[in-house]
């Protein structure tokens, strides 16, 4: 112990008597120590364990699907759920569960809560157990005894102050009182969409019958024994029986399952991989170019070793000492890296608004954990062990007689050269990878910023509304009460413009209806056509700015439940079933009882992106309000100012109409387009620093490697310039050296650039993984920072004074 003291106090006073050499490793290590714990961190969290439940591997998602019409992952109906969960033998506590929002009101302040109506065998099925009271259980689901709720933490502690005596309270929820019979623990949050309180399934005995709506999510966990593909095969024969059973409903529909993790990280899981691969490539370069400067470092002290080993020192010895100084070294790094990690983590976990973190499971446990820090200092040894061993065997294994002579120049120093020569085409090549990476993924983004979203997002304001309580039970009090509200915000000073839909573009979220077109042979049972199904107000659609192709929009003479039955389409449905033909004056039926007969066509509008900037459009129709009369409506108001200031008096509007009815997620549409980049926006910006960090990390080990070849060959460049050679030769054969180098790192680069290219293609938007505009570019842009590390030196080298170089060690 006391010898290993001795070499620690001796490793921290060289490192010491070398600030430069010390602070740039020390720097090379933290940076890339602190990307790849930061990146760790969050992958771990959000890919490796983004539930918190037991064996989240074991629990397996159930989907309807469709493969005629497309559908992989299809919502449930309700009697097809129960079929399954009656006749599995591979899955046990078999599930559903759907959104449902509330209306709390406590106080003088209604509320929106977001919650989920959820079958008893969930909390069973991801092993949750409450933190008070109890969870669900299967008498919970009986007609009539489901008003009873669980609330989650989150909502425990806001909203009623952590209240232990909560349990067995009453809650007024959409105008009915339900009993609290529990509180989930704090990381508890299933499904990942921000609910604050679970509900029990409960069906009379016709919807529970229903095999034609198709809403809700399947769960199960696999029985011991059972496998995957098992219970795949087991489902997809119970959907046989049932197709053959009720072949009106069930025709072309199978069932089939994917894991829990599969399904819920399916979104992040490209950009995540792709940024760890290219952070374990800031790793190799900052690995790389702490191998240069050891390198260099340890050449200079060849005699400082040849003496101790002259004085009796053992190669052992001297070994354990450079690995102390190395590992000493990358411990520094280390802990810098925490430091640049803690806070490189705290920025990723800000990077994405809150309105979106809580539907990524996980992302509330992004942090520097213990098995992130436990991961930084293993990194930080290795490096130090890995890379400091190379350049402690090398020089032990210089001969001392020769070391200490004139000069030392021995074919040890030409392997050292030939070494450090490999880790510059390394660094260079990595770096090309990760800017050509970076590149791609930024032009991508910023291709996407530009994709027109089909509306003008500018002076709108948007808010949600869902109408509760026992007197919006019929259809014409939810008509009602929507044009009374319109009406009203329309009045109000700076507004342009009002309308409302039932489902915001760019939300994620959608709703479709089936359709046939009148005079055309109806596609098969199993291969229907459908259409993103919108109701709107009159007025939505100039309020969105969606401009209109042909025809007209549709007017206050549409929105009443005795008018003609009308429908406007958008373009993609328009150019996709009425190529050759005028769609105006066609009619479509829907089909199902509310919606039943025959709609006429009486105009075109421009598409919208409804999913996300990146996603293709699909075909949309447009009906009133009044003849499909949602509860859950989003009001859209244009002004001529800044739309946010009229908030309050919209709210004040609503108050005169129903204090009970909450006014939830206001924001402008500027602020829910730039949302939904969110995404690609943090991924393009942490593949940017990591290129930058690369950057900065070739050019470092370019130019040490090259300061240190023009010191090594001071001697001989005297010796050139006494014998008449001028400077510029002197220049171009020292810049002409590095730039071969990098000239062989572009080479294999780009070959690897092109390999890593086509990986990305997942997460590009309309770029191709081999854009020759981005590889040249980055091509010439590495060139030119590598010539200019290479020049420096090299200038330097231009001045010496060849009788000073003559008389040089």
């Amino acid at each position: 112990m006391n010898t290993l003291l001795r070499d620690v106090r001796y490793a921290l006073r060289v490192l010491w008597k070398q600030p430069g050499f010390t602070a740039v490793a020390v720097i090379a290590i933290a940076l890339g120590v602190g990307a790849n714990t930061t990146m760790f961190s969050t992958v771990d969290a959000l890919l490796l364990r983004p539930f918190s439940f037991t064996a989240p591997e074991r629990v397996f998602l159930v989907w309807e699907q469709n493969p005629q019409s497309g559908i992989e992952r299809g919502s449930f109906a309700p009697a097809n759920f129960y079929d399954i969960r009656a006749r599995t033998r591979t899955l046990e506590n078999v599930s559903a569960y759907y959104d449902k929002p509330f209306n709390l009101s406590e106080g003088d302040k209604p509320e929106r809560i977001e919650g989920t109506v959820v079958s008893a065998a969930l909390f069973k099925a991801i092993d949750a157990k409450p933190a008070l009271g109890r969870t669900l259980t299967a008498e919970d689901e009986e007609w009539g005894k489901d008003k009873i709720v669980v609330l989650s933490h989150g909502l425990w502690q806001r909203r009623f102050g952590s209240d232990r005596q909560i349990v067995g309270r009453a809650l007024r929820l959409n105008g009915e009182s339900y009993t609290v019979v529990g509180v989930m623990p704090p990381r508890f949050n299933f499904p990942p969409n921000g609910g604050e309180l679970w509900k029990p399934l409960s069906f009379n005995a016709e919807d529970a019958a229903d095999r034609g709506s198709h809403y809700m999510r399947v769960l199960g966990r696999l029985k011991d024994g059972a496998t995957p593909d098992a219970a795949g095969a087991e489902l997809a024969g119970i959907a046989r029986q049932i197709e053959q059973q009720y072949p009106d409903t069930n025709t072309g529909r199978s069932f089939g399952v994917q894991s829990i993790n599969a399904y819920y990280t399916r979104g992040a899981r490209p950009f995540l991989l792709v940024l760890l691969g290219a952070v374990g490539f800031v790793l190799l370069l900052a690995c790389a170019n702490v191998a240069n400067l050891l390198l260099v470092r340890g050449a200079a002290r060849q005699k400082e070793i040849a003496i101790r080993m002259a004085m009796g020192a053992s190669r052992a010895r001297l070994v354990r000492q450079l690995l102390t100084e190395s590992v000493v070294l990358a411990l520094a790094g280390g802990a810098l890296g925490v430091l640049l990690a803690v806070w490189g983590v705290a920025l990723t976990a800000s990077s994405i608004p809150q309105s979106l973190a809580r539907y990524i499971p996980g992302w509330e446990n992004v942090a520097v954990n213990r098995r992130a820090l436990f991961f930084t200092l293993a990194i930080s040894v290795l490096t130090g062990i890995i890379f400091g061993l190379a350049p402690a065997l090398q020089a032990i294994r210089t001969s001392f007689n020769e070391a200490l002579k004139e000069g030392g120049r021995t074919s040890a120093a030409h392997a050292r050269s030939r070494l450090r020569s490999l880790l510059v085409v390394s660094e260079i090549t990595l770096s090309l990878v990760l800017l050509v990476g970076a590149g791609l993924m930024i032009k991508s983004f910023i291709g996407l910023t530009r994709v027109e979203p089909g509306f003008n997002p500018s002076n709108v304001v948007v808010m949600d509304l869902t109408l509760a309580g026992e007197k919006y039970e019929k259809t014409q009090p939810r008509v009602d009460f929507y044009q009374q509200l319109l009406g009203k915000i329309e009045s109000l000073p700076g507004v342009e413009r009002v309308g409302a839909v039932n489902i915001l573009p760019l939300s994620r979220s959608n709703t479709y209806a089936n359709f046939t077109i009148e005079g055309r042979t109806p596609p098969p049972k199993g291969q229907e056509t459908d259409a993103g199904w919108r109701v709107v107000s009159p007025d939505y659609t100039a309020a969105m700015s969606i401009p209109l192709r042909r025809g007209r929009y549709l007017t206050d003479a549409d929105d009443r439940a005795d008018a003609p039955r009308v429908v406007v389409i958008n373009d993609a449905l328009a150019s996709r079933f009425f190529t050759n033909e005028d769609p105006l004056g066609k009619r479509l039926d829907f089909g199902d009882a509310e919606k039943k007969g025959y709609w006429e066509i009486v105009g075109v509008v421009g598409s919208v992106r409804h999913d996300g900037l990146e996603e293709k459009i699909e075909p949309e129709v447009y009906v009133a309000h009044a003849k499909s009369p949602w509860r859950s409506m989003t009001v859209v108001v244009r002004t001529a100012s800044e739309p946010s200031q009229l908030v309050s008096a919209v709210q004040n509007e609503l108050r005169s109409i129903d204090r009970d009815q909450p006014l939830f997620n206001v924001q402008t549409l500027d602020r829910v387009v730039h949302e939904s980049l969110a995404g690609p926006r943090v991924a393009a910006a942490m593949m940017g620093v990591f290129a930058l960090i690369a950057l900065l990390l070739a050019t470092m080990g370019i130019y040490a490697v090259m300061s240190y070849a023009v010191t090594q060959r001071t001697h001989e460049i005297g010796v050139r310039l006494a014998l008449g050679a001028q400077p510029r030769d002197i220049l171009r054969m020292i810049v002409g050296q590095g730039m071969l180098l990098t000239l062989v790192g572009l080479v294999v680069g780009l070959g690897a650039s092109l390999l890593l290219a086509q990986m990305m293609t997942k997460v590009l938007y309309n770029v191709t993984a081999t854009d020759p505009a981005t590889f040249a570019s980055i091509s010439i842009f590495l060139t030119l920072v590598a010539l200019a590390a290479n020049y420096f030196p090299a200038r330097r080298a231009t001045r010496v004074d060849p009788m000073q170089a003559l008389r040089y060690e």
